[in-house]
């Protein structure tokens, strides 16, 4: 699988979404994990609500969630790393992103950019479901291949290619 969303808790990392091999084929809905403790393999625990590749992971403490995607998804879906199943519907973005990054702080998720979504910022709470508000603006527009990092006080966005001139 590609294209899908991280999360991890301490003990196991997890991905939802993406395209299964080969490439450009299905557009995936499962949630898998694996142990960091050994090499064993990814297993099937639970599926998200949609099915969607380009989406932005983030986790909290407790939970993974995967936020936007392509075809044209607003859905922020939230899953217990303390047991396996499915996700659940819990917000939605202000509009339909893909391509779109997810970070987060310690209360909060955030997810940035995307094609469709201009510069735009946007953050939901840990502490309680719903949906997301805008925070913000990017300077440059810029999704897809690019990758981010975060200090406690910053998220950084490294590379990436899309419409970095626009303004909007």
């Amino acid at each position: 699988s590609y294209e899908g969303a991280n999360a991890h808790s301490t003990t196991h990392g997890y991905y939802s979404g993406g395209y299964n091999n080969p490439p450009g084929s299905v557009i995936g809905n499962v949630i898998q994990k694996f142990p960091f403790a050994s090499e064993d393999a990814y297993s099937d625990v639970g599926d998200l609500t949609v099915s969607r590749v380009h989406v932005a992971g983030v986790s909290s403490t407790t939970h993974g969630y995967a936020a936007g995607g392509h075809p044209s998804s607003n859905v922020i879906d939230k899953y217990a790393f303390a047991s396996d199943g499915n996700a659940t519907d819990v917000g939605d973005l202000s509009s339909a992103r893909f391509g779109n990054t997810g970070v987060p702080s310690t209360t909060h998720g955030y997810s940035y950019s995307g094609p469709s979504s201009g510069h735009h910022v946007e953050k939901w709470s840990f502490a309680s479901d719903g949906n997301s508000t805008p925070v913000g603006n990017k300077y440059h527009n810029v999704y897809y291949a690019g990758d981010n990092s975060q200090s406690p006080t910053h998220v950084y966005r490294i590379g990436g290619y899309g419409s970095g001139d626009d303004n909007s």
